[in-house]
C-alpha cells in the first residue's frame, strides 16, 4: 500500500516576484516541480516606468518558453550610439553597431519599458501558473533542516519546500538569512551588504522627441557624471550618473531636495542634441527617480538548501546593460542542473542536501565562467562615462573617438560572452535566425533511453585577456540604465 502513494514533486520557494521571478514562472511551468513566487510588494508593476535591454541570449530563453510573440509588441530597435561631451555637445563618436549584434547572433539587442514587459510577461502566463505568484509576502524567516525548507512572511504564513532561490534583487532578504544561518546566527539578523555604492542615477520618462532620431542612444561624459538620452520608437528615457562623495556599503536614501539639487547642479549639461538636462526635465512624464547604483559580487552563493540568483549575488552598474541578462541565464543554469538531478535520483528518492549543495557548487562554478568579466566589463564603461581617472578620460575623449573599438567589442568582447550563454536544455527553439558566431549550447534530444547533446561543433571566439576586453567593451556603444525599485 506505502509503495503505491505518489511521491509529491519537488518544490521549490522562490523570493522575489520582479523580472527575474516572473522569468522563473515561465521556466518552473515548463518543468516537472512545484513552486511558489513570493512578492514583497503589493503588485509586480514598479513604481517609476524604466529601461531594459534585452541581449540575444535572453531572446532564445523566450523563444523556448514560447512567450517571443508576447514580448515582440513592446519591443523598441537600438541603431545607434552617439558619444559626446557633456560639457560643450561635441559629438565624438556617431555609430551603427546593431546590424553587426544581429548578424552574429540572430537576434539583436532590443529595448523596452521595464513596465510594458513586465506586463506581457505576466499576460503570458496560465491562470494557473499566476495563482503560483503571491504578493503582499514579506520574507522575515528562513528555516532549514536536512529534508526541506520553510520559509516564514510577515503575514504569518509560511511556505514548505525543497529549496529556496533567493531572486529578491540587491537587498536580497533571502541572501541576509542564508548568510546569517551560515555564521551561526538567527535567519533574522541583519547582516551587512556586500555591495558598495559608487553612483547614484536619477532617471525618468520623456515623450518620442520629435527632433531626435528614433531608437538611438546618446550618451554624454564629463568628469564625475554621465548622461543619458536614449529614444525609442514612442517614448524616450533620460538618466543622470553621478560619483557620489564617497563609496559606501550603506543603503542611502534619497529626498526630493536631492533630485532638486542635483537638477540645478547638473541642469546645463549636454544629453543629447540640442537638449541639456534643463530641457529634458521640462519635457518628462511622470516622477523622476533617484536611486543607488551598487556594485559588487558575492564570495558565495549558495548555503545548504538555500540558492542565489541575478542581482541577488552579482550587482552591475547600468551602463552595460548586461546585469538582467546575466540573471537570466544564472536561472537556466540552476533550473537545468535541478532537473538533471531530480532525474537521476527519481520521484521517490528527493534530493539530499548534500546533492543539492554539489549542484549549487557547480551552477556556481558555470556561471563564474563569465561573471568576472562581465562585472568588471560594467565597471569599466561605468568608470570610462564618468572620467574616474586620466585613462577613463583618455579612453572616451580620445580613443574612443578615433579608434574602431566598437566594432572590437562587438566581435571580441560580445559574442565570446552571448555565444556561450546557456538555453533551457529540454525545450526546443523555434526561431532562431541565421547568425554567422555558433551558439555552444542547444537544447538536448531527450529519449527513455538517452539524454542525446545537440551542442555545436564549432566553438565559439576566444575570451580576451581581462584588461583588453574590458577596455574594449567600455568603448562598445551597448545601451544603458536598468532601473527598478526592488
Amino acid at each position: 500500500m506505502e509503495d503505491s502513494v505518489e511521491a509529491r514533486p519537488f518544490r521549490a520557494v522562490i523570493v522575489g516576484g520582479g523580472l527575474l521571478g516572473l522569468m522563473a514562472a515561465h521556466i518552473f511551468a515548463k518543468t516537472e516541480m512545484d513552486y511558489v513566487i513570493l512578492e514583497q510588494h503589493d503588485d509586480l508593476m514598479p513604481e517609476i516606468g524604466s529601461l531594459l535591454n534585452l541581449n540575444p541570449p535572453t531572446f532564445r530563453v523566450l523563444d523556448q518558453l514560447d512567450a517571443l510573440d508576447a514580448v515582440k509588441p513592446v519591443l523598441n530597435g537600438f541603431d545607434r550610439n552617439v558619444l559626446m561631451s557633456a560639457d560643450d555637445g561635441e559629438v565624438w563618436k556617431d555609430e551603427r553597431l546593431a546590424h553587426l549584434m544581429e548578424a552574429n547572433h540572430g537576434h539583436g539587442i532590443r529595448i523596452v519599458h521595464r513596465p510594458e514587459y513586465v506586463k506581457a510577461l505576466y499576460s503570458n502566463l496560465s491562470d494557473t501558473v499566476r495563482a503560483s505568484i503571491h504578493v503582499k509576502k514579506r520574507v522575515v524567516r528562513i528555516d532549514v533542516s536536512d529534508d526541506g525548507v520553510a520559509v516564514h512572511c510577515d503575514d504569518g504564513t509560511v511556505e514548505l519546500g525543497d529549496i529556496v532561490i533567493g531572486a529578491d534583487g540587491v537587498h536580497s532578504r533571502t541572501r541576509q538569512a542564508m548568510q546569517s544561518l551560515a555564521s551561526g546566527v538567527p535567519s533574522d539578523t541583519d547582516q551587512p551588504s556586500p555591495f558598495t555604492t559608487n553612483f547614484r542615477l536619477l532617471f525618468g520618462n520623456l515623450p518620442a522627441l520629435a527632433d531626435l532620431p528614433r531608437n538611438t542612444n546618446f550618451e554624454c561624459a564629463a568628469e564625475g557624471v554621465s548622461t543619458q538620452i536614449l529614444t525609442g520608437e514612442k517614448r524616450a528615457w533620460f538618466a543622470v550618473y553621478e560619483k557620489i562623495e564617497a563609496p559606501t556599503s550603506k543603503r542611502l536614501r534619497w529626498t526630493e531636495d536631492d533630485k532638486a539639487k542635483m537638477l540645478r547642479k547638473w541642469g546645463h549639461l549636454h544629453m543629447a542634441t540640442g537638449y541639456t538636462l534643463k530641457d529634458a526635465y521640462e519635457k518628462r512624464i511622470g516622477d523622476v527617480g533617484l536611486i543607488n547604483l551598487e556594485e559588487g559580487l558575492l564570495d558565495k552563493w549558495y548555503w545548504r538548501r538555500i540558492v542565489l540568483v541575478g542581482d541577488a549575488v552579482r550587482k552591475l552598474e547600468p551602463h552595460a546593460g548586461l546585469g538582467y541578462n546575466a540573471g537570466v541565464s544564472d536561472l537556466v543554469e540552476l533550473v537545468n542542473g535541478l532537473r538533471r538531478l531530480i532525474k537521476t535520483k527519481g520521484r521517490r528518492e528527493p534530493p539530499t542536501t548534500d546533492d543539492l549543495e554539489a549542484l549549487f557548487k557547480e551552477y556556481q562554478a558555470k556561471r563564474m565562467e563569465e561573471t568576472p568579466t562581465i562585472v568588471r566589463s560594467s565597471e569599466k564603461r561605468a568608470r570610462m562615462c564618468t572620467w574616474m581617472s586620466p585613462w577613463d578620460r583618455f579612453t572616451a575623449a580620445v580613443l574612443m573617438r578615433y579608434l574602431p573599438l566598437g566594432k572590437y567589442g562587438v566581435y571580441c568582447i560580445m559574442a565570446p560572452i552571448f555565444s556561450r550563454a546557456p538555453v533551457l536544455e529540454w525545450l526546443d527553439e523555434k526561431n532562431l535566425p541565421a547568425r554567422a558566431v555558433p551558439y555552444v549550447h542547444h537544447p538536448r534530444t531527450e529519449t527513455k533511453e538517452k539524454i542525446e547533446y545537440s551542442n555545436s561543433t564549432k566553438e565559439a571566439l576566444p575570451v580576451l585577456p581581462i584588461v583588453t576586453g574590458t577596455v574594449a567593451l567600455a568603448a562598445l556603444a551597448t545601451v544603458g540604465f536598468r532601473l527598478f525599485r526592488r
